[in-house]
């Protein structure tokens, strides 16, 4: 009983971290909670808690910027998916 109290503090502690991490990046009046509780449960999945929490809110960050920029299709690194989302509504 004692590992899963301190296990669930510890990731406490360690989302609280990186809250307080994205509200110094700029993510201000709740936005940090709400973007950081968006990313963290695919995030803890691929990266798990390995990296600092400096370097966690920076991926959290460079996800939710990918996700909010626009297509650029003069950019060789970007693939347009935008068509995708029309067909994605009409199965539901």
């Amino acid at each position: 009983m004692g590992s899963m109290t301190s296990r669930r503090t510890m990731y406490k502690d360690y989302a609280q971290a990186d809250i307080a991490e994205l509200q110094q990046m700029g993510y201000f009046n709740g936005r940090s909670k709400e973007v950081f509780l968006c990313h963290y449960k695919y995030m803890k999945r691929i990266v798990e808690l390995e990296p600092n929490v400096s370097e966690f809110a920076k991926l959290v960050d460079e996800f939710e910027r990918a996700l909010n920029r626009e297509y650029n299709p003069n950019d060789p690194n970007e693939i347009f998916v935008g068509h995708l989302r029309d067909r994605i509504k009409k199965t539901k």
